[in-house]
């Protein structure tokens, strides 16, 4: 696994990674990254916000692991040690912090394309108000105007991308 970015994967609206992706990489027992995640003492809150137990059937066999969010992750490996850890540790900071820019140059994207639309609905409402020709023009600007920013703010929610749109990294 050298490129991290197969550790992200997108889970409804968040991203993480799980205990098995951690210990291929780490070349680890999958049963010692699930011990060395149940033995943190961080707060409950920290844990039950950054790790959701989850269940993995092998070959007729049921076995724990551990989904995590980039927190929980970064957590869980502060505690690894080496050359190896510390490269991780690296490449998966910028990795995320790759991911950020490109939500925030997304959403700045939006926002522009937003006053954009504000701004000529303001100029057709103010030309529709000197006459009678114009108001008929702006009867219909309106509802395209209106359907643009109901794309838009749809687009603009919190939830930037929906699981069937945007895979950043398959499942392993």
């Amino acid at each position: 696994m050298n490129d991290l970015s197969e550790f992200v994967v997108l889970s409804d609206t968040t991203l993480t990674t799980d205990s098995r992706r951690v210990a291929k990489h780490f070349k680890k027992q999958h049963h010692h990254v699930v011990q060395k995640i149940e033995s943190l003492t961080c707060s409950a809150d920290f844990l039950s916000s950054n790790f959701s137990r989850v269940d993995y059937e092998h070959k007729g066999n049921t076995y724990v692991g551990y989904q995590m969010t980039k927190d929980g992750f970064v957590m869980l490996v502060m505690g690894f040690t080496g050359a190896e850890a510390m490269k991780v540790k690296e490449a998966y900071i910028k990795a995320f912090n790759a991911m950020a820019e490109q939500l925030q140059r997304i959403g700045n994207s939006l926002w522009a394309q937003r006053m954009d639309l504000e701004k000529r609905e303001a100029t057709s409402f103010m030309w529709a108000s000197f006459g009678a020709k114009r108001m008929q023009e702006r009867r219909h600007e309106k509802p395209l105007l209106e359907n643009e920013r109901a794309i838009l703010d749809a687009e603009m929610q919190p939830a930037l991308f929906r699981p069937n749109v945007v895979q950043l990294a398959g499942h392993a």
